[in-house]
């Protein structure tokens, strides 16, 4: 494979040559060779090479980069998901799946992120009531019905992995 070259600007007072070398392509998961680009949210970086990673082929090739070895990944930066009053309404009439598709579709973004922002939404609305009662019940069992669902796919989507 062709490697990429760049020469970077010596450091302060150094003056001998330094060279980056890419040798793998920076859209493709080292670990399992499918796409993995720069706008996959779900994407695990290596701290030490930058390679991405999907997040199962990371998890599954033990938590180290399949390209350098490192173990260490960058932190991701959870993108901002704002639940609109109609997703909250869908979660008070006890229909939490349907809160969560629409929230997906809505903003685009992964099912984690948008079930992490309507178990947010819905213990600021426990909070926010400080009582209990039939409306208070009724948020709690989506929440619990959401998590239960999450869990459920996520648990599928191992499977699914694993029987690669």
């Amino acid at each position: 494979m062709d490697a990429t070259r760049e020469k970077l600007p010596p450091r302060k007072g150094e003056v001998d040559d330094h060279t980056v070398t890419a040798a793998r392509s920076p859209t493709r998961c080292p670990y399992c060779h499918d796409a993995c680009g720069p706008d996959d949210p779900r994407a695990t970086v290596c701290q030490g090479c930058l390679s991405r990673h999907h997040d199962g082929c990371w998890r599954e090739g033990g938590g180290r980069c399949a390209s350098c070895g490192g173990g260490r990944a960058l932190a991701p930066t959870a993108p901002e998901v704002k639940v609109a009053p109609a997703e909250v309404e869908l979660l008070r009439r006890g229909l939490p799946r349907e809160a969560l598709e629409r929230l997906v579709r809505r903003l685009g973004v992964a099912e984690a992120d948008a079930a992490l922002a309507l178990l947010t939404s819905a213990s600021r609305e426990l909070e926010r009531r400080g009582k209990t009662g039939v409306g208070t019940t009724v948020v709690l069992a989506a929440t619990i019905v959401v998590c239960v669902t999450l869990f459920v796919g996520m648990v599928i989507a191992l499977a699914a992995i694993k029987s690669r």
